[in-house]
């Protein structure tokens, strides 16, 4: 009993098992033949020629598909080498990527061989690239393309363009520059672009460029107190070296002997003979004669006068 009973288990475990083998396989043909497709999809891509294969990539690229055109750009250039241009468009897929270290290494190197493209095509690359310098916080050479995009992009850009070197000079400290730049970000939002638009990055534009103006005024106060303090020190280190005993403390005598005014007679030009100078107080003059000399100088100019005539 025991060993029928045994059976009848093992016929039901048998029926279970033959079942969920079934089930199995047929997921495994579904999986296989999924597989087959992908891998047939695959082949007949990549067996396309190769300016086929560019063609995708480029539009995939205008379409802003980055990473497809990416992959397909990358499998060119390990086989051909591509041009500058195309090598630019590398950079541009990784800057939309956010993988800023990957742009700069491309863009870096064709940036100087660009001269040969079009104006406002360049200001493009030349933008990226400073855009992922700055990303990557290394604001010098960021500035250099920054400076570079301003030369051959739009005046309708230059205001985003002033505003981002406004960034890269904030945070370099150097208030000045950019304070400058944000005047020159404003002037061109105002100018060549709708108010409305822009409003918001206006406001941003007038607040950063206030802030830049209070540490401009705070450097200016802090640096004429340094001045001042340093002038201060250099007197006082001067007054040290100076022996007191050298210090003249008491009011030097005036040694320059007096000498009695000698007035000389007045000239008549009609007569060409000497006058009499005038004197306003005949008897003041009259005691100090007296009291100088024995003589009488208006008697002599009397006599003399008399002589003469």
């Amino acid at each position: 009993m025991e060993i029928r009973r045994l059976r009848r288990l093992l016929g039901c475990n048998n029926i279970h098992g033959n079942s969920l083998l079934a089930a199995l396989k047929q997921h495994l043909c579904c999986l296989l033949a999924f597989l087959c497709l992908s891998v047939l999809s695959a082949s007949a891509q990549t067996s396309d020629p190769d300016p086929v294969q560019l063609d995708k990539a480029v539009a995939y690229f205008n379409s802003g598909k980055y990473h497809e055109a990416l992959l397909i750009f990358q499998q060119l250039d390990r086989r051909y080498k591509l041009n500058d241009r195309f090598r630019a468009y590398i950079g541009l897929c990784y800057y939309h990527e956010w993988d800023y270290k990957s742009a700069t290494d491309y863009l870096d190197e064709v940036a100087p061989r660009l001269a040969v493209l079009a104006p406002h095509e360049r200001s493009v690359y030349y933008f990226a690239n400073a855009e992922s310098h700055f990303q990557l916080q290394e604001y010098k050479p960021a500035i250099s393309f920054y400076e570079q995009a301003l030369t051959v992009c739009y005046d309708s850009e230059k205001g985003e363009i002033y505003y981002r070197l406004g960034l890269c000079y904030m945070f370099g400290e150097e208030w000045e520059k950019a304070r400058d730049a944000y005047v020159l970000s404003e002037a061109f939002f105002r100018k060549h672009r709708t108010v409305t638009d822009v409003e918001a990055r206006l406001a941003q534009v007038v607040n950063m460029r206030k802030g830049c103006q209070t540490k401009i005024d705070e450097k200016m106060t802090a640096d004429s107190i340094a001045r001042a303090k340093a002038v201060d020190d250099s007197l006082r280190a001067i007054a040290a070296t100076v022996p007191l005993d050298s210090v003249i403390t008491e009011k030097p005598t005036d040694t320059i002997s007096s000498k009695p005014i000698v007035t000389t007679p007045i000239i008549d030009e009609k007569k060409k003979t000497p006058v009499p100078p005038i004197d306003d107080k005949p008897a003041k003059q009259k005691k100090k004669q007296e009291d100088v000399a024995p003589i009488n100088l208006e008697d002599l100019y009397k006599e003399k006068v008399k002589v003469e005539e």
